[in-house]
This record gives C-alpha cells, structure tokens and sequence, in this order.
C-alpha cells in the first residue's frame, strides 16, 4: 500500500484529489497528509479526507515534517513558483514526489530539484499528462524505426482563447517572476506546455530520451496588459539536427486546438490530443489508439504509483522536462516581449478578452509555411531574437529588462 500526501485540493489540485481519492476507493493508496491552506473554501474535501482518516494541515511544510518517514509519494499541484521549494521539501522527507508541469520556471531550479532527488535516492514524475499516453511511445518508436524515413522537422501550432478571469486567478499568471523565484508564464510555459514537451520528446535520439534544444530563435508578444507574453512563435535547433517550430496563442477568439506534425522524408505522422496517425509517403495510413482526458489521467497517476514502486519502465522524470525549461529559458534570453495591436471582447460579468485580429489566420500561414510571423511579414511583428541554450546556466536581470521600457505602453497599443 502507498501513502500519499498532496499540497492543495483547489483549482488544479482539484485533480490530483480526484485522482488519489478514485485510487484510495479502489484500495491502491492511502491518502494521509493534505495541505490545505483554504480550508474553509473546502469543506466537502475536508471532510471526506478526515473520515478515511487523513491528516489535514495549513502548512506544507508542517505536514512534511509530521509525515516524513511515514509518506511515500507527495502531489504538488500547485503554481510554478513553489515547484522548486515543495520538491525538494519533499525529498528531504523522504518522498517519491509528482509535481505538476512544468518542472519549475528556470534550469537552475529543475537543477536542484535533480541534485535533491539524486541526494534522497527519490524519483520525481512531471504532470505532462500527453506524455504518459502509450501512443506517445508507440508514435516515438514509430520515428525512430523509420516509418516515414529520416525525421525533417517537427511543428506545433495552437490558439487557445483566455481572458482576464485567467490572467488573474492567482499571483503569477502572465508573470515573469514572483519574488525572486522565476516564472516565465507563457502559452508555451503553462497551457500548451504538454505540445512544446511533446515535440522536444518525439525529436528525442532514444526510446526515452528528449532532444536537447541547442538554440533558440524566438517571437515573444503580448496583447493583454500582463509581464510576460500571450502569443510566442518559436524555432528551436535540436542536438538530433531536427529542427522544431512552435506556435501558440492566448490573444484570440477563436479556439484551434494544438496540431503536431512530424515531416519525414517519407511520408509524416500528425499528433492531436484526439488522435495520432502515421501516413507513409507509400503504404496504408495508420491511426493510434489514444486515450481521454479521464483515462490518461488515471493512467498517468497509476504510472506514478508504479514509479514510487520502482515499477515503471517510463515516466516524465525531470531529465526529460528539464528540456522543456530550457527552451522557455533560451527564449526569453533572446527575445523582449513586444506589445501589439489588439481589441477587446466583453464578456460575462465584466470579463475581457484581448485579442490580436486576425491572429487565427496568422498562426495557420506561418504553420503551414513553416515561418515565423516576420518572415512572413505581419505587419506588428518584430525581428526575433537568437539565444543558445544552456544547460546549467541561469537567467539573467536582461529577462526583465524589456518589460520595465514596455510595459507603460500597452494601453497605448491596444484600441479601448
């Protein structure tokens, strides 16, 4: 039996309860420990978890301490800012640890969450749900045994409306730093992470293995009045000689969903949340078998469960994600986040969305011709900037820099 503990029950974390609670039903772990700070915002979970006997508390780190020795796995689906301090607080308790995505918001934070695991001989799994589906090994093994030849470049694009609701439901929503602990929150960084993650991974020259991004040539804008950016066009070196290229937006009214597609020199392969398919240049077209939200998510917390076992033959650990980090890094290395044009819907309840008109079109151009925006002239875009990448480095004060000479002219670029 495995005793688990979680850090939050709201908002995401609603998840991780769910999950645990569906497999502490099913007599595969026992939940002992929850944080919650929000206690009286929770009264049904509170009491649910105080009658199979789980110990509530309002602090996470009175609760490692009280269950250190006695927990095996830790939730933390929380912010980006705390996945650094509550992992590597866990491991010191002795505990496997599930952290959600991303790994943290620099390399030099996964970095230590790394030296901390290796230090408690504990496993960290990062909740980039797409990445524990079995299609994802089975279109990885696909790639890699040739079944659309040599490997040529892989591309992402996705537009995903948000508005004012999500940019303030908490602290660090569209922020590039809390405090002194690094955020980075961009499409890229936080909704559609689990996409970018995914191609970094399928580039990847092993079964198991992400590639290592080398470089990174970047387009960073933001049509909401937020630090960082709501609309990213990135293109990524790789040290497998593929070359990545990512689109995503938050400043939109109309939803694409994230579309992945692999080009081969025989043939390509097409990835969604929905579906997979390999397509050879000659021969019969393949569709995978994918599974749901609900599924995945129950096969991705059993992973976990095996992990903590020691049973899983493949989980997201922090090497894999860490490349993902690097890229976030590396981009904002290289490239200032540059307002531009927008307009405002009105929604319920005073809500706004900002929106750049005409972005919807603009992604799907510079997908299908594999461009960034000022390659192919947008008339708001700016020169990207290039950054290489590192692998230890650390961010530097320059990250900020842009948003402090910036930020004051957002309302001016934005029609009211």
């Amino acid at each position: 039996m495995i005793n688990a503990c979680i850090i939050g029950v709201s908002g995401y974390g609603r998840i991780h309860y769910d999950l645990l609670a569906a497999e502490q039903a099913a007599g595969n772990v026992e939940i002992v420990g929850a944080a919650i700070i929000n206690q009286d915002e929770e009264p049904e979970k509170c009491a649910h978890l105080r009658s199979i006997g789980c110990r509530i508390f309002d602090d996470y780190t009175a609760m490692l301490r009280a269950l250190a020795g006695k927990a095996d796995l830790c939730c933390i689906p929380t912010g980006t800012p705390m996945h650094r301090p509550m992992t590597v607080a866990a491991l010191e308790a002795g505990m496997h640890v599930f952290v959600e995505k991303p790994a943290a918001g620099s390399i030099q934070d996964v970095r230590a969450m790394q030296e901390a695991a290796a230090k408690a001989g504990k496993h960290v799994a990062v909740g980039y749900q797409q990445m524990y589906d079995p299609t994802t090994l089975e279109l990885k093994r696909a790639l890699l045994k040739g079944r659309i030849g040599v490997v040529k470049g892989i591309k992402c694009r996705v537009a995903w409306p948000r508005d004012s609701s999500y940019y303030g439901r908490n602290n660090w929503a569209g922020r590039l730093r809390v405090g002194e602990r690094w955020v980075l929150d961009s499409p890229a960084n936080n909704a559609v992470a689990h996409d970018l993650m995914m191609m970094i991974f399928l580039a990847g020259p092993t079964e198991y293995e992400a590639a290592m991004p080398v470089a990174v040539t970047a387009e960073l804008y933001r049509a909401n009045d937020i630090e960082s950016a709501d609309t990213v066009a990135i293109r990524i070196e790789t040290d497998t000689g593929i070359p990545l290229l990512f689109h995503a937006t938050h400043a939109c009214n109309r939803t694409i969903n994230p579309l992945l597609e692999v080009r081969g020199a025989a043939g390509k392969a097409r990835w969604s949340h929905a579906a997979a398919t390999i397509e050879p240049a000659s021969g019969a077209r393949q569709q995978l078998g994918k599974l749901g939200d609900g599924p995945l998510r129950r096969h991705m917390m059993r992973t976990v469960m095996a992990m903590t076992r020691n049973a899983a033959p493949f989980y997201c650990n922090l090497e894999i994600a860490c490349r993902q980090t690097i890229v976030i890094n590396a981009m904002h290395q290289a490239c200032g986040i540059h307002p531009v044009p927008c307009e405002y819907a009105s929604l319920d309840k005073g809500i706004v969305r900002a929106f750049i008109p005409g972005i919807e079109d603009t992604i799907e151009k510079a997908f299908e011709q594999e461009s960034l925006f000022h390659e192919i002239g947008i008339s708001w875009s700016q020169p990207a900037g290039y950054s290489e990448c590192s692998a230890r480095g650390g961010l530097h004060q320059n990250v900020l820099s842009t948003f402090d000479r910036t930020h004051h002219r957002q309302k001016e670029c934005c029609a009211e």
